[in-house]
């Protein structure tokens, strides 16, 4: 992987600024730090400033687990576009298929307070309903994979079975067939007519992302993760407001130091 803002990674932003791309973000762990108080989690100030610099001069999305109607109050505004519940949720769903989902969740919903829920009470596991998906929070374990591969064992439980995607200390489960991150995201691309697509992502849920065959033009973790299939890094999750500056700085072709009087 690729340090995104050595001299070489600059370079490649430069290349990216330069073309008419579709900026998008995931929210905890990336454009916001990863915080046990989920409900508490909010954009910083100077990050909202600079995401609204950057969508006043190009394609800007989120792209959050969280759900649109959680997402939406934290990012006030920010960016134009929002796509929450891992990609289920998008300005391009079907009404059709968000109805299919919900119906899906509330019959799983049925089976976690009732077979379900002596197990995932033993195992200290919360159960965030998103209303299109759920989200099985778990904390206090260093002994992350086991307790992840327990979980899914018993989701898959569950009827119809779910599409499982790991998370950081946590299991989402989503509707079988339902869109993911990735597609959404390639699929607003294409609709905003966008000539690739522009990527940072902290965790397991964003490789789906990062795994694009097509349209991908970068992606970018935040963490060094051999295994990735993002070609670029950040080191910190402070490091990705100080790309975003540097994407606007490009594209009006200012100096850094500089920006409408600032």
């Amino acid at each position: 992987m690729i340090y995104l803002l050595s001299d070489e990674g600059r370079q490649a932003l430069k290349t990216v600024a330069s073309r008419p791309v579709l900026y998008a973000f995931d929210f905890d762990g990336t454009l916001a730090k990863i915080s046990p108080d989920r409900g508490g989690v909010r954009l910083p100030p100077s990050t909202h400033e600079w995401l609204r610099e950057l969508a006043s001069r190009a394609s800007c999305a989120i792209v959050s687990g969280r759900a649109l109607s959680d997402l939406t109050p934290r990012v006030n505004g920010a960016v134009p576009y929002l796509i929450g519940n891992h990609g289920l949720e998008s300005p391009l769903t079907p009404a059709v298929a968000l109805s299919l989902a919900e119906y899906v969740c509330l019959g799983w919903m049925k089976q976690v307070v009732t077979d379900l829920a002596q197990p995932l009470k033993l195992a200290g596991i919360e159960v965030e309903n998103k209303r299109f998906t759920l989200t099985f929070h778990y904390h206090g374990t260093d002994e992350s994979t086991g307790v992840q591969a327990a979980l899914a064992l018993l989701l898959n439980r569950l009827t119809p079975a779910p599409r499982l995607i790991r998370g950081k200390a946590s299991v989402n489960a989503l509707p079988p067939g339902s869109t993911r991150k990735g597609e959404a995201a390639r699929s607003l691309m294409i609709h905003l007519r966008r000539a690739g697509l522009f990527f940072v992502g902290d965790d397991e849920t964003d490789e789906d992302v990062f795994r694009l065959t097509e349209g991908l033009i970068m992606g970018v973790r935040v963490g060094c993760l051999a295994e990735s299939r993002a070609q670029y890094y950040l080191k910190y999750q402070s490091e990705v407001e100080e790309v975003i500056r540097f994407l606007v700085h490009r594209i009006d072709r200012t100096p850094e130091s500089h920006i409408r009087g600032r």
